[in-house]
């Protein structure tokens, strides 16, 4: 009997202790956070230190600029258009000597050429950061003349070229200038005055006008939409079986 009564009363203070201990193990969701009474320092050496994983930045941004917006335009722009705003327009004065082709036998007959002409940089509309100030055309009037005769007798003839000639320049580095080559076609209008004392008869044609050279260009900036814009070059005008050549220069502004 004492046995049995020793037993069930150590069973009794087992069973008592866990129920008093279930609650004060129990922590409230009230009750702070408990943090380890020390913590680890912050060593900003081995921190430094310490080995990074390897990471393939350059391919994440590969993949960034491959990427398309859901209307097919692409997340990275051209960003050329900022840098040189301008519209890729140039309206230039030409003055140089005109060498005609002489009627004579002579070698040639220099005269003075006078011109204007306009200049589109069409290489802009291209998506192509190389061609856009390579590629470019000019529509270009030229004029000359010639006289000759005695008092009695004298004839005068004036040449007026109208062309259309595309070219392409090779830049020099990342500047604004450049040598280039210049192809085009157009027509020759010749006016010519014959006067026999006081009689005077006038006779006119066209013919097909073929241009051909070479230059040099130059475009420095004045403003951030305007430019300078001058050449110097060699030009060669074939009309029929005449062939005539220019060598000069030109001035004017681009914008």
């Amino acid at each position: 009997m004492k046995t049995a009564s020793l037993k069930t009363w150590l069973l009794r203070c087992a069973l008592g202790s866990l129920a008093l201990s279930a609650p004060a193990l129990a922590q409230d969701e009230d009750d702070p956070y408990a943090y380890p009474d020390e913590e680890p320092r912050y060593d900003a050496a081995e921190s430094y230190n310490r080995p990074r994983p390897k990471k393939d930045e350059v391919d994440d941004f590969r993949r960034v600029s491959e990427q398309e917006h859901a209307d097919g335009e692409d997340d990275f722009k051209a960003l050329s258009g900022l840098d040189d705003p301008n519209l890729g327009v140039a309206i230039e004065f030409i003055s140089g000597a005109l060498f005609l082709d002489s009627p004579r036998g002579r070698a040639t007959e220099p005269r003075l050429g006078l011109g204007v002409r306009a200049t589109w940089e069409y290489g802009r509309i291209l998506d192509n950061e190389a061609l856009r100030e390579a590629l470019w055309a000019d529509l270009r009037y030229t004029f000359g003349g010639t006289s000759d005769g005695t008092e009695f007798l004298r004839g005068s003839t004036n040449f007026h070229y109208f062309t259309i000639a595309p070219a392409y320049e090779l830049k020099l580095g990342k500047s604004d200038f450049g040598f280039f080559g210049q192809v085009g076609a157009g027509v020759a209008y010749t006016a010519s005055t014959i006067t026999i004392d006081t009689l005077e008869t006038k006779v006119s044609g066209t013919k097909p006008l073929f241009q051909y050279g070479v230059g040099f260009r130059g475009r420095p900036r004045i403003t951030d939409n305007l430019r300078l814009s001058f050449r110097v070059e060699a030009m060669g005008f074939r009309r029929g079986y005449h062939n005539d050549f220019f060598l000069g220069g030109s001035v004017g502004t681009a914008f």
